[in-house]
């Protein structure tokens, strides 16, 4: 399921902006973009995560700055050797004279307002605030997708009561079959041999017969008990519900499939190939559900 969250935090000489982004998946994944001094703690960050969320790929980006008021503007010799290497291997690749090199770093100064050395270590007290905004970006996701579960799942009742509907259809259809079907072959024997006379008690066995290998009521009644069960799951609140959802899908999509391959009547053939479009459709939004 998409969804998007955002919260900052300032203080104890550090800036941190954690952005949240969600998309459709069908199980959990959260990937983590940051400072290389917070790749320690990426699997604090993701069981932060796995608490509240069940399904979706969740990228986490967590941006570090120094606050500028009140902030130590020493550089940490470290970090700017990096930045003076980086500027000496550039200038030389390019044949360009390293005169401007305190401009340069000047510029990396106003940018940065001090530099940060990414190897050092976090503070216990900087862990603990990174956690804790982390926890409020993913409780900020949380109601943001069930805001989105909320008229998905509205949609999804509709499309529910399209199938049942159409089911119903094919129940109906299906409850003539075999008068139907004696039609078809009494119009077959008259165009083929009209003049012949008929056994009736061999012709009701065949008819029987035939009419027991295009019997559909069993399938029928395992998708209306399927249709059920995934109504009752939507609404009935469950916690990790999308992977139950997801299978009954695949069950009824079974039932059509065999609706449709038994079912010697176009009528019928014809609502199983709109079901099973509608049955996609479901499929399709039932991946967003956790």
């Amino acid at each position: 399921m998409t969804g998007f969250s955002r919260v900052s935090f300032g203080g104890q000489g550090v800036e941190l902006d954690v952005e949240v982004r969600s998309v459709n998946h069908r199980f959990l994944d959260v990937v983590l973009k940051g400072p290389r001094s917070y790749v320690s703690f990426e699997r604090d960050i993701k069981a932060i995560f796995q608490r509240l969320h069940r399904r979706g790929r969740i990228e986490v980006s967590i941006t570090r700055r120094a606050q500028r008021e009140g902030a130590d503007l020493e550089v940490l010799p470290a970090s700017l050797d990096r930045y003076v290497k980086l500027y000496g291997a550039a200038c030389k690749r390019y044949g360009i004279s390293t005169d401007s090199l305190g401009a340069f770093i000047g510029q990396v100064l106003l940018r940065e307002g001090h530099l940060h050395d990414e190897e050092a270590l976090v503070p216990e007290d900087e862990v603990a605030v990174l956690l804790r905004v982390v926890d409020e970006a993913s409780e900020a996701l949380l109601v943001m997708r069930e805001s989105e579960g909320a008229a998905l799942s509205a949609d999804l009742s509709n499309r529910l009561e399209i199938l049942q509907g159409q089911v119903s259809a094919i129940h109906d259809l299906s409850s003539v079959a075999p008068a139907r079907l004696r039609e078809r072959l009494m119009d077959r024997i008259q165009l083929i041999a009209g003049d012949v006379r008929i056994d009736e008690q061999r012709f009701a066995t065949e008819v029987a017969f035939l009419s027991d290998r295009i019997d559909i009521s069993e399938e029928i009644s395992r998708a209306r008990i399927h249709l059920t069960t995934l109504k009752d799951a939507l609404t009935g609140g469950m916690e990790g519900v999308g992977r139950k959802l997801d299978f009954l899908t695949q069950e009824i999509g079974r039932e059509f499939n065999t609706i449709g391959s038994k079912a010697q009547d176009a009528s019928v053939q014809g609502i199983v190939v709109e079901a099973k479009a509608e049955l996609e459709r479901v499929r399709e939004q039932v991946q967003n559900i956790e």
